[in-house]
């Protein structure tokens, strides 16, 4: 029903990523409706998206008007800069607000997106799963089918690696979490053949990315990176 898509790592300074940072770029665009833009680094159809604020006016603006989205998580943690939220991929965002909905959660969404990368425009819709003291992962629909999508991305990077992965993500209160992958079948922490997450209980929530890649652990712009 769904597989890992990509993690957020706000950076201050996003145009310092590209020429320090610790995985090649590959492209990246800009939310004009959000005042925030990316760079990615793509390991196969699942990246890493560094996102930056590069309008301050616009970014408040959306804080104003949502009740939650991806950017306005960068608000929700204090501005600080590291891993901050994830992406599941699915291709039935409207059954799965229906099923989360049915459970006692509440959807947000899905909403209609878009990014400009160049002359090119990539749509997507989004599904938020709104919480006072959790903040859940969110899904993510392409426009675009998953071979136009691996195409698109071998042109940019080039040979895929499709390396194993695990989010370790510490949260306040497990049972939840539990609760919320339950309605999607995601038991064991196995979201798809190469990505599990695991998860341990923490006052202060925090990720850690674990990629069975040759490297050295670091701290990068407030994010770990392990490199098994």
């Amino acid at each position: 029903m769904v597989e890992f898509d990509h993690i957020i790592h706000y950076v201050k300074q996003l145009d310092t990523v590209e020429a320090e940072g610790v995985l090649p770029i590959h492209s990246g665009g800009r939310h004009e409706r959000l005042g925030t833009e990316n760079l990615l680094s793509y390991f196969d159809l699942r990246y890493i998206e560094y996102l930056g604020i590069y309008d301050e006016a616009i970014f408040n603006q959306h804080l104003q008007e949502s009740v939650d989205s991806f950017a306005r998580t960068i608000d929700v943690m204090g501005y600080e800069e590291g891993f901050i939220r994830y992406a599941l991929a699915t291709d039935e965002i409207h059954q799965l607000a229906d099923r989360y909905r049915a459970q006692g959660f509440t959807p947000i969404g899905p909403v209609d997106m878009e990014r400009k990368a160049g002359t090119e425009t990539i749509r997507w819709k989004l599904l938020y799963i709104e919480d006072d003291s959790e903040i859940f992962p969110f899904f993510i629909q392409w426009e675009e089918s998953k071979m136009q999508r691996l195409a698109r991305i071998r042109q940019l990077r080039g040979d895929l690696l499709s390396p194993q992965m695990n989010i370790h993500h510490e949260v306040r209160s497990r049972k939840v979490w539990e609760a919320f992958f339950d309605v999607i079948g995601i038991w064991e922490g196995e979201v798809d053949p190469h990505t599990t997450i695991t998860l341990s209980e923490n006052k202060t929530p925090s990720i850690t990315l674990e990629v069975e890649m040759d490297g050295e652990p670091v701290i990068y712009k407030g994010a770990v990176y392990k490199f098994i």
